[in-house]
């Protein structure tokens, strides 16, 4: 059986990793890597006390994936680019995970993430990873999505009254962003969200610049 989380429990995402994640979608546009990738995983049943060790071991998958794929694609390797949400409505914990992914690495990342769920708890059904393309013009309505466990008290600061819902307890760490777009980076980077948001709509992404901008 996986390791059971220690680190407590919550009932719902609070204020500030919730704010984190909705200005992720931003920075990654404004570094011309938006978060381009949804994927939903369901894990096992009952999974309710190790969802997140489970999910902290396909990000691990992932990362070494995405290292060395990246640099054999692109002459260096490029830093992951994600944002995710655990939750659990039903007693079973499933990852809401929106990712970068470069053009050149999506369809093997598509076949590598059902590889990666079945390593982490030995099998992968049918349905239990599904992957859809993010518009980045309408991505902040999938950043709400994945963050409507959000506190009660921080529904009317965040305007999630259309999306607000119960998600079920969660044991260990909630949601989060990648370093590269954690709140550190963006200080470091001089991004500030009201200024800057839309500046990516004259820096579309490519492959052609995603090695300078990493």
């Amino acid at each position: 059986m996986p390791k059971i989380e220690y680190r407590g429990y919550t009932n719902h995402l609070n204020r500030h990793p919730a704010e984190n994640i909705c200005h992720a979608f931003d920075f990654a546009k404004h570094l011309t890597r938006p978060l381009n990738n949804y994927v939903v995983i369901n894990f096992d049943r009952e999974s309710e006390h190790y969802g997140g060790t489970l999910f902290r071991k396909v990000r691990h998958k992932f990362r070494d994936w995405f290292n060395r794929r990246s640099k054999q694609v692109y002459g260096e390797a490029l830093l992951p680019m994600y944002v995710y949400s655990l939750e659990n409505p039903h007693g079973q914990v499933h990852a809401n995970w929106v990712v970068n992914i470069p053009p050149a690495l999506q369809a093997e990342f598509e076949k590598k993430s059902r590889r990666w769920v079945e390593k982490a708890q030995g099998h992968v059904r049918r349905y239990d990873v599904r992957s859809v393309t993010v518009d980045p013009y309408t991505d902040k309505s999938l950043a709400k999505y994945i963050i409507k466990g959000i506190d009660g008290r921080y529904v009317g600061y965040m305007h999630m009254a259309d999306y607000a819902e119960d998600q079920g307890r969660i044991w260990g760490r909630r949601a989060g962003a990648s370093p590269t777009l954690s709140r550190a980076a963006r200080k470091e980077a001089g991004f500030v969200p009201k200024r800057d948001r839309h500046k990516w709509r004259d820096r579309p992404a490519n492959d052609d610049n995603i090695v300078a901008i990493a």
